[in-house]
C-alpha cells in the first residue's frame, strides 16, 4: 500500500469531519451477520436492514429475497437476505465517505474514535489520538484489541428505481477496504454531481506459505462516472 494515500495521512480529514452532516438512512447494508452460534460469518450477497416494510420491499424488487420483520423494536426493523452480489450504489461525492477508527469498550460504547490522527472523541476533539505504529502494527493491536479498527461510512442511495427509496448506508470494518478508501474518494473528485458507483462482495483466493488454498470474501467499491451521464446515456 502506498503510504502517501493511507488513511492516516490526509490532513484536511478533521475539516471534511466537521462539514460532514449524517442524513436519516432507510435501509443498511451488511456483509455479514452470526450465525446460531452468535459467530460472525461472511455472507456472499449482500444483507439488509430496512426501516418499514414499503422500503424493505422496493429494496427486494430491485435486489432479490423476501422481507422478513425480525426486529420490530428497532428503527430497521425488515431484514432482507438478497439475491445480490453487486449492486449499483449513488454517491454526492467524497463527503459521502466518512473514514475513521473506533474501539468499543465492553459496554458497547465507543472508547476511541479518530481519524488516524486526531481524536474525533467529544471530549478531546482535535488532540493527537495517539495511533502511532506502522500500518501492520495497527492492524495487530486492533486485532488483539489493544487498539482501534476502521469504521467507514458509506452514505448512498440505490440506483435507478431504487434512488427513490432514501438515503441507506453500509459500514465497511475491513481493512483491506480501509486501505483503498482513498483512492475511491479521489475517484469521486474526479467526478462532477453525483457519481455511479458499484458495490460489490468479491470472491478471492490465495494459497498460502504452507500450501494451504485460503478462501474470503472482500467487499469492494469502484467508481464509475457520473450518474446523470449514466441516465442521459439510458434516455
Amino acid at each position: 500500500m502506498a503510504m502517501d494515500k493511507s488513511i492516516f495521512d490526509d490532513p484536511e480529514r478533521a475539516e471534511r469531519e466537521e462539514k460532514f452532516k449524517r442524513p436519516t438512512y432507510m435501509y443498511q447494508f451488511r456483509t455479514g451477520m452470526q450465525n446460531a452460534k452468535r459467530k460472525p460469518v461472511s455472507l456472499a450477497k449482500f444483507r439488509v436492514l430496512a426501516a418499514g416494510e414499503p422500503t424493505a420491499k422496493g429494496i427486494a424488487e430491485l435486489m432479490g429475497g423476501n422481507p422478513a420483520l425480525k426486529f420490530p423494536e428497532k428503527e430497521h426493523d425488515y431484514e432482507i437476505l438478497t439475491d445480490s452480489a453487486s449492486v449499483e450504489i449513488v454517491l454526492n461525492g467524497s463527503d459521502a465517505i466518512e473514514d475513521k477508527f473506533m474501539q468499543w469498550g465492553p459496554n458497547g460504547l465507543p472508547i476511541h474514535e479518530c481519524d488516524g490522527r486526531l481524536s474525533l472523541m467529544p471530549d478531546d476533539r482535535g488532540e493527537p489520538c495517539g495511533c502511532t505504529g506502522t500500518l501492520k502494527e495497527r492492524k495487530a493491536k486492533s486485532r488483539s484489541g489493544k487498539g482501534p479498527g476502521p469504521n467507514v461510512i458509506v452514505s448512498f442511495r440505490l440506483a435507478g428505481l431504487g434512488y427513490e427509496l432514501g438515503m441507506g448506508r453500509w459500514i465497511a470494518t475491513a481493512w483491506q477496504f480501509a486501505e483503498t478508501v482513498h483512492g475511491v474518494k479521489d475517484d469521486l473528485d474526479d467526478v462532477d454531481g453525483e457519481a455511479l458507483c458499484r458495490l460489490e462482495i468479491v470472491q478471492e483466493e490465495f494459497t498460502d506459505e504452507n500450501g494451504e488454498l485460503i478462501k474470503y470474501k472482500k467487499p469492494v467499491l469502484t467508481v464509475l462516472g457520473s450518474y446523470q451521464d449514466a441516465i442521459a446515456e439510458d434516455r
